[in-house]
C-alpha cells in the first residue's frame, strides 16, 4: 500500500512539472499558427526516461491531455498528434539513452552530457515531424509552411532539453548522482558576489533593451560569461540551474517581446535566436560536466595515493607522514600509538579463501576506525595490520584497546559453510610532550606488539610496562635489519671447527662443522649468537641458510685439492628452513649442478626444531639423504621425548648436547645422561659428537664412555675456512 502510495504520488508530481512546463510555453502563442519557441516539457520528459525508465513516460499523455483541456485548446484531429509527438518522442530517446549506456547508470561525465545532447536531438527530431504532420492534418499550419513549422518545432523541443534536462536528470537521478553535486567549495563572499552579478547582468539587459539600443541582446555576454564562471568555480547544480534561469528569463523577454524587446518574426529571426539561447545553455553545462569530471579524478587519484583500496583507511606512507607531523605540532597533548596484528591470519587465507580474508580485513578496519574518534589517524599499514595514533593518555589507549580487542574475539563473520573467528595482539607506545621521532614511537609499538604475539596472542601489551624486555626486543628487531643488510652486502666470513675421532685408528679425514661470522657496516665483528637468533625469530634463516650453502659449496668448488680429505662438512640448517620447501628444492637444485659429492655434506638439525614438525621434518631428511647427503641431531638431549622418536628418525651423528659435556666430572647426572646417549646411539648404529669439549680431563671422560667423536676449544678454535684447510694439526687429537 506504501508503494502503491509512493508511486501514485511521484506519478502526480511529475505529471505536475510537465503540466507546467507546457503551460509556461503557451505563453509564447499569439495566435493559433503560431509554434512556441521554447518547449521545456521536452526536457523535462527526456530527463525523467532517463533517470526512472520508459515506463514513465505515461507521464506525458496525462500533462499533455490535461494542457489541452484547460490552457491551450487544439482542434480534435490534432489532439491525438500532440499526445503522439510528445509521448513517442520521449520513448524513441529513453530507448536511445538506455542503449548508448548498455546498462551503466547515468554519471556526470562529458560522455554521458554528449550522450544527452545525441538523444535529445533524436527526441526533438522525432517529436518535430509527427507533430507538423498533425499540423498539416488539422489545417493549422499551411503546407507552404511545413519547413518552418518543423524547425520552429524541432528547435523549440531541443532548447527545453538543453536548459532543462541536464539539471533535472540529476535532480531525478539517486542520490549517489546528486550527493556532493549542490555544495559549493567556494566561499560564501564569492556566492553572493556571482548571484549579484547576475541579477545586475539580467537587468542591464533589460534596461539596454527599454532604451531602445539596437545591440541590447549583446548584452546576454555578460550572463554567459558568468555561467562560465560558475561552471569553473561553483558545483554543477549551480550552473545547471543559474542556466535554466538565464534562459528562460532571455527567451521570455524576446520570445513575448517584454523589455523593449521585439518578438521574431521571420524563420530566420527565430532560428538565429533559439540557437543563440541553445548555445548558452550547452556550453556552460559542459564545461561544468568537464570540470566536474577533472576534479572527480584529481579526488580519486588522490584518494588511490592515500588511501588503502580496501579498507579504505590511509594507507601506511599517508600514516606515517601525517604521525609524523602530529608529533611535531600536537606540542601540548600526549599522543598513544596502537599497533595491532591479527593472530593466525594465514589460517583464514588458507582455510577459506583470500576473498574470506579480504572480507575479514574490511570488518576488522570498520571495528577499529569506529573505536576511536574523529582526532585519530587509523590505517591499514600491512596485509592484516593496522596503526591508530590518538590523542590520548596511556592509561585510555589500553581501555580502548582492550574494548577493541574484545570486539575482534567477538567477531563472527559467516563464510560459505564456515563461521570464521578473529583475534589481535595490540602494541602500545606512548608519548608525552615534547615529542620524540616517529621512527622511535613505531619501533616501540611494533615491538610490543610482536611481544603480546609471544605471550599467546590476543592481548595487549603498553610498551613502558614491558621495561628491559622490550628493548632486548627492540634490539633484536635492529639486528634483524642489520642481519638483512649484511645478506644483501655479503658481509659473512665462513668459519671451520674441527670434529675430531677419539679412536685413534679412525679414518685421518676431516671432519669439521661450518660457523659464520658477521661484521656490522663499521666492519666491527659481531656475536653469531645475535645473528641466529634474530634471523630464527624474524624469518630470514631460510636466506640465510641458503647463503651458507652456497657460499660452502662454492668455495670447495673452487678448491677441488680439498675435497677428498674430507669426511663430512657439517652445515646447521635452522628451524624455519626444515620446513621450507622451496628451499628444499633449491638445495636439491644446487646439489645437483655442484661437483662436490653429497656425502660429504652433513646437515645439523636441532633436536627441538624436529619435534615442532617431525612430518616434515623426516620429509626433508628422506628427500636429502636420496640425494647422499647425512644428517646430524644437534644439541640432543636439551629437547622432549628424545629416545622415543629416536628410532623413527634417520640421522647418522647425535651431537650430544654442551651443557652436559662443561659438566663431566662435576655432576654426575652430566655423565649418565652422556652414557646413556652414547650406549643408545650406538644400539640404533648412530654415532655421537660431544660438543664443547673444553678441558683434556674431558676429552678422556668422553673417550672412556664410548662416544665416537669430539668438538670445542679442547681440540681446537673456530678459524677462516682457508686457514682450517692449512692446518694439518686439527686432523686429530695429538
Amino acid at each position: 500500500m506504501a508503494d502503491a502510495l509512493g508511486t501514485l504520488r511521484r506519478f502526480l508530481l511529475l505529471t505536475g512539472l510537465y503540466y507546467a512546463g507546457a503551460v509556461m510555453a503557451s505563453l509564447y502563442l499569439r495566435t493559433p499558427e503560431d509554434i512556441t519557441l521554447f518547449w521545456p516539457s521536452a526536457g523535462i520528459g527526456f530527463a525523467l526516461v532517463v533517470s526512472w525508465g520508459k515506463r514513465w513516460a505515461v507521464v506525458v499523455p496525462f500533462a499533455v491531455i490535461a494542457l489541452h483541456l484547460t490552457v491551450l485548446p487544439v482542434p480534435e484531429t490534432f489532439l491525438p498528434y500532440s499526445i503522439a509527438s510528445n509521448t513517442i518522442a520521449a520513448l524513441v530517446a529513453g530507448w536511445y539513452a538506455e542503449r548508448a549506456r548498455r546498462g551503466d547508470g547515468l554519471h556526470l561525465r562529458t560522455a554521458d552530457g554528449l550522450m544527452l545532447l545525441r538523444g535529445g536531438l533524436l527526441l526533438a527530431a522525432t517529436s518535430a515531424t509527427i507533430g507538423t504532420a498533425g499540423l498539416l492534418h488539422a489545417g493549422i499550419v499551411d503546407p507552404s509552411h511545413t519547413l518552418r513549422a518543423w524547425v520552429l518545432w524541432a528547435m523549440g523541443d531541443a532548447l527545453g532539453i538543453t536548459t532543462f534536462t541536464p539539471a533535472f536528470s540529476v535532480l531525478l537521478a539517486d542520490g549517489g548522482l546528486r550527493e556532493g553535486l549542490w555544495r559549493d567549495r567556494v566561499g560564501r563572499r564569492e556566492q553572493v558576489a556571482w548571484g549579484l552579478g547576475l541579477i545586475l547582468s539580467l537587468a542591464g539587459i533589460v534596461t539596454a533593451g527599454n532604451s531602445g539600443n539596437l545591440y541590447a541582446l549583446g548584452l546576454v555576454s555578460l550572463p554567459l560569461a558568468l555561467l562560465l564562471w560558475a561552471a569553473v568555480r561553483f558545483s554543477p547544480l549551480t550552473t545547471m540551474v543559474g542556466t535554466i534561469l538565464v534562459v528562460t528569463f532571455i527567451s521570455l523577454l524576446t520570445g513575448l517581446g517584454l523589455g523593449g524587446f521585439t518578438r521574431p518574426l521571420t524563420l530566420l529571426d527565430s532560428s538565429v535566436l533559439m540557437l543563440l539561447l541553445i548555445l548558452i545553455s550547452v556550453i556552460p553545462v559542459l564545461l561544468a560536466i568537464a570540470t566536474y569530471e577533472q576534479r572527480h579524478t584529481a579526488i580519486a587519484l588522490y584518494t588511490r595515493a592515500t588511501r588503502d583500496p580496501l579498507t579504505g583507511l590511509l594507507n601506511r606512507s599517508t600514516f606515517e607522514e601525517r604521525a609524523r607531523e602530529k608529533l611535531a605540532g600536537d606540542a601540548h597533548r600526549d599522543l598513544s600509538l596502537l599497533y595491532l596484528d591479527l593472530d593466525h591470519f594465514k589460517l583464514v587465507n588458507d582455510s577459506a579463501s583470500h576473498v574470506a580474508g579480504d572480507d575479514m580485513i574490511r570488518t576488522v578496519g570498520g571495528l577499529v576506525s569506529a573505536e576511536f574518534g574523529d582526532d585519530a589517524l587509523v590505517a591499514r599499514t600491512g596485509g592484516d595490520e593496522f596503526a591508530v595514533l590518538v590523542p590520548v593518555t596511556e592509561s585510555a589507549a589500553i581501555t580502548c584497546g582492550r574494548r577493541l580487542l574484545a570486539s575482534i574475539d567477538g567477531l563472527r563473520i559467516a563464510w560459505q559453510d564456515q563461521m570464521l573467528t578473529a583475534a589481535a595482539s595490540i602494541g602500545i607506545a606512548h608519548s608525552r610532550a615534547p615529542h620524540g621521532d616517529f621512527d622511535t614511537l613505531l619501533s616501540h609499538a611494533d615491538a610490543a606488539c610482536f611481544a603480546a604475539k609471544e605471550y599467546g596472542g590476543n592481548r595487549l601489551v603498553a610498551a613502558s610496562r614491558e621495561g628491559d624486555e622490550l628493548k632486548v626486543r627492540t634490539a633484536s628487531m635492529r639486528s634483524a635489519l642489520q642481519v638483512r643488510e649484511a645478506l644483501d652486502q655479503r658481509r659473512f666470513t665462513l668459519y671451520c671447527q674441527p670434529i675430531v675421532p677419539l679412536d685413534p685408528l679412525a679414518t685421518t679425514k676431516r671432519n669439521f662443522e661450518i660457523l659464520l661470522r658477521w661484521t656490522d657496516a663499521d666492519g666491527a665483528p659481531r656475536a653469531p649468537a645475535e645473528l641466529i637468533a634474530a634471523a630464527e625469530r624474524y624469518r630470514l634463516g631460510p636466506r640465510l641458510d641458503r647463503y651458507v650453502v652456497d657460499a660452502v659449496l662454492h668455495w670447495l668448488e673452487t678448491h677441488p685439492e680439498y675435497a677428498d680429505t674430507i669426511h663430512h662438512c657439517g652445515i646447521n640448517l635452522g628451524g624455519g628452513t626444515l620446513v621450507d620447501e622451496e628451499f628444499s628444492d633449491y638445495f636439491a637444485a644446487r646439489l645437483r649442478r655442484s661437483s662436490v659429492p653429497a656425502e660429504r655434506l652433513c646437515l645439523e638439525i636441532t633436536e627441538t626444531n624436529v619435534v615442532r614438525d617431525r612430518t616434515r621434518a623426516q620429509r626433508f631428511i628422506k628427500r636429502m639423504r636420496d640425494l647422499g647427503c647425512r644428517f646430524a641431531l644437534d644439541d640432543f638431549g636439551t629437547g622432549f621425548c628424545s629416545f622415543g622418536y629416536l628410532q623413527h628418525l634417520d640421522v647418522d651423528y647425535l651431537k650430544i648436547d654442551g651443557s652436559f659435556v662443561r659438566d663431566l666430572g662435576n655432576s654426575e647426572l652430566a655423565e649418565a645422561v652422556v652414557r646413556s646417549i652414547t650406549e643408545i646411539a650406538h644400539v640404533l648404529d648412530k654415532r655421537t659428537v660431544a660438543e664443547q669439549a673444553e678441558t683434556r680431563a674431558q676429552l678422556d671422560s668422553l673417550r672412556a664412555m664410548g662416544v665416537d667423536y669430539a668438538q670445542g676449544y679442547a681440540i681446537s678454535r673456530p678459524q677462516p675456512i682457508d686457514a682450517f684447510f692449512e692446518d694439518v694439526a686439527t686432523l686429530r687429537i695429538a
